[in-house]
């Protein structure tokens, strides 16, 4: 089993993504409510993956934390309940929503996706009530918003760092692409990172 990847991301499709490690590109289906906390294309990313396999068929299935990763293994308990349905099912309400949702016991929005009915959105609720209860759902929001602001702040500080390389006389297009060959932690200030650009150019 592939436990996570690790590498550049490469491509956002509507139902996956492309990761690039060790010059193989992985797509891994990916829900679509968590994109707007993926990073910029090109720059680092850990996916934790589940590996489904058929007799026919191999797929990876990504989330950006291992929590999101166990809500996805618990949809895949309930009976009824495969692969392309549990992230169908997170990829329209969200993690928040749907662990509220089955904390709550409100099979009516879990059974307003697309392809789950109200006997599945019961079950849902009813197998996965009291596991859900028990996780601290409302601290797991708080670190995907933290994560978010993080990304937010390190890609405003790139963009500072390119205008300055622009005005040193760069192409914008060839700053960027030498900001996306450094590893950057988000430690380091916009004057660092400059260094280390213009050291690697």
């Amino acid at each position: 089993m592939i436990s996570f990847i690790s590498g550049k991301l490469r491509e956002v499709l509507s139902d996956k993504i492309i990761v690039e490690t060790s010059g193989i590109g992985f797509g891994i289906y990916f829900p679509a409510s968590n994109f707007a906390n993926l990073p910029e294309l090109d720059d680092e990313i850990k996916v934790f993956t589940y590996m489904h396999v058929k007799e026919e068929e191999m797929s990876l299935y990504g989330f950006l934390t291992r929590e999101d990763r166990e809500m996805f293994l618990k949809l895949l308990t309930v009976n009824g309940v495969g692969p392309k349905g549990a992230l169908n099912i997170i990829s329209n309400l969200g993690f928040s929503t749907l662990m509220k949702a089955i904390a709550n016991e409100d099979s009516k929005l879990i059974s307003s996706v697309s392809g789950i009915g109200a006997k599945t959105a019961s079950k849902i609720c009813i197998e996965l009530g009291d596991k859900i209860r028990k996780m601290n759902f409302e601290g797991k929001i708080d670190i995907i918003k933290q994560n978010n602001t993080e990304t937010q702040k390190l890609n405003a500080i790139k963009d500072e760092v390119v205008e300055a390389m622009v005005k040193l006389g760069f192409k914008e297009a060839r700053a960027r692409e030498i900001l996306n060959s450094l590893t950057i932690t988000g430690t380091e200030t916009t004057s660092e990172i400059l260094k280390l650009a213009l050291k690697n150019n």
